[in-house]
């Protein structure tokens, strides 16, 4: 097929941009259950926190990381669409298909694959693109292992302990539920290699991976930040740096679960916390999505 006829389809998680927005947002990720007072009062509090009704980057983070990422890309039709905001990914679709594309390349924010997690955005695209005859697309899964997202949290991590002595760094990402459907996921393999390729890079010395954001009920993958901190305290650490390597921007689960609530249990334990930077629109970090993009508009 030619190039001229493909087109992207960027997709993101999406981030409410007022508190009007909380319960249609929460409602979409609880699947259409609408959630309760004290759910909405406590996901209110966290992006209180944040100062999420006043910051435009954390509102619209996604949408200038997709117009970073076409500036890396050959000119071609795109679009993005929200899992859980508008405009959605139905919309998105059709934003391309009324555009004349007749093979759809879609990419998620999020590097690594799991099914309830990228494995959810899949779903949608291949149901809205199925009201398209003769529209077909393909689905990046992950793109972690692109040359430019090691170098980015390379750098990222050597700069957050810059020659700092005495500092256990744990990498970590959002756990899943423990149900059998995760059996065949890649999730935590992945994670684990690309840590230990960036330890490696980085020549650390004391290290660790921990899944964090965890719902509150449910069996989820663990050890958990709190373990791995409680752990690193137990070691004797003096420092620890945190760099939430499965997630690709400022958000309320970096700039709250890390930067508030972890942060508050090493500072108990005596220790002094750190957290590598968030790639946002960095241009490097966005290469590696860019990559993973041209070689399936080349393949």
């Amino acid at each position: 097929m030619n190039v001229e006829k493909k087109g992207l389809l960027f997709l993101s998680y999406g981030s409410p941009s007022s508190k009007a927005d909380l319960v249609p947002y929460m409602t979409s990720i609880r699947h259409g259950r609408i959630p309760t007072d004290g759910e909405v009062s406590n996901l209110t509090r966290r992006y209180d926190a944040i100062d999420q009704w006043s910051n435009v980057e954390l509102q619209t983070m996604a949408d200038h990381q997709y117009e970073t990422l076409l500036t890396l890309l050959p000119s071609m039709p795109s679009a993005i669409g929200y899992l859980h905001m508008k405009p959605s990914i139905a919309d998105a679709v059709d934003v391309l298909a009324e555009q004349g594309v007749e093979h759809i390349i879609s990419i998620v924010t999020a590097p690594f694959f799991t099914s309830l997690g990228t494995g959810a955005y899949e779903k949608q695209v291949q149901t809205e693109i199925g009201k398209y005859e003769g529209v077909t697309f393909d689905f990046i899964r992950s793109w972690w292992d692109q040359p430019s997202f090691m170098e980015y949290w390379v750098k990222a991590v050597l700069d957050c302990i810059n020659k700092t002595k005495d500092v256990f760094v744990i990498f970590s990402a959002h756990s899943i539920p423990l149900i059998n459907s995760h059996n065949g996921d890649s999730y935590t393999l992945a994670l684990e290699e690309s840590a230990k390729e960036i330890a490696q890079c980085c020549g650390l010395e004391q290290w660790s991976v921990a899944w964090q954001s965890a719902a509150p009920h449910g069996q989820w993958l663990g050890p958990t930040v709190e373990e791995a901190i409680d752990q690193a305290l137990r070691n004797g650490a003096i420092h620890i740096a945190f760099v939430p390597f499965g997630f690709v921007s400022n958000h309320v689960e970096v700039l709250y679960d890390n930067d508030v609530e972890c942060k508050e249990l090493v500072d108990a334990g005596g220790a002094v916390y750190m957290r590598a930077q968030m790639p946002n629109c960095n241009e490097t970090f966005l290469q590696a999505m860019a990559s993973a993009i041209i070689e399936r508009i080349h393949s």
